[in-house]
């Protein structure tokens, strides 16, 4: 298994505190004011049909129609900010870090325009701060790992240095969300960590 594969396998495991949990997205809502119908119709033993012809209870299907066009709605709006944000990043290695918190400040703001309801600006702002800290907890290399690769690893000794600017990057991106100078949306914030990780888009 490659190493992005790795990286995103451990990023996407529900158990990480990343507030996957915040927000249901409007299922509750859904659910609550009764849109779908979850109790599926009853059937006597002779006139139960074949395994084949059996469909999925009317509620059940609404439901899973629901998910789908609400991950197609988020996707459609998030992924051009993580693609934005990756391409920032990485397309921009001589960048001081002041250039990259600036225009990331911007693509975070024009995230916060267009998410128009307040439960989705919040989740998206506690799932974005959450994300950034478990980088730094979990993801960012110890100082002394640079230390530990000898000169004739020059390659090796440029990768660890590109990685520790782009972690500082993470903390000061993380920094300016918690003083209050950006709103720290998930998907930038997702975009920057995948960048820090060195993944590709």
């Amino acid at each position: 298994m490659d190493n992005d594969s790795y990286l995103l396998l451990l990023l996407s495991d529900g158990n990480l505190p990343t507030g996957s949990f915040v927000s249901s997205s409007g299922l509750e809502s859904y659910l609550k004011h009764g849109f779908p119908v979850l109790i599926p119709d009853l059937v006597s033993p002779q006139s139960a049909p074949q395994p084949s012809s059996i469909q999925p209870p009317q509620g059940v299907q609404a439901t899973v129609t629901f998910i789908e066009e609400s991950l197609a709605a988020y996707a459609r709006l998030a992924l051009p900010f993580v693609s934005d944000t990756h391409s920032l990043i990485i397309g921009h290695p001589t960048a001081t870090d002041e250039e990259l918190l600036a225009r990331l400040q911007t693509l975070d703001q024009r995230y916060e325009a267009m998410t128009l309801n307040h439960i989705t600006r919040r989740a998206s702002k506690a799932q974005g701060v959450a994300l950034l800290t478990l980088f730094s907890k979990g993801f960012s290399r110890p100082s002394w790992v640079g230390s530990l690769v000898g000169e004739r690893y020059s390659e090796e000794q440029q990768r660890i240095s590109r990685s520790k600017k782009l972690e500082a990057l993470v903390n000061s991106f993380k920094l300016t969300i918690r003083r209050g100078e950006t709103p720290g949306h998930l998907p930038i914030c997702w975009g920057n960590l995948t960048a820090a990780l060195l993944l590709s888009k």
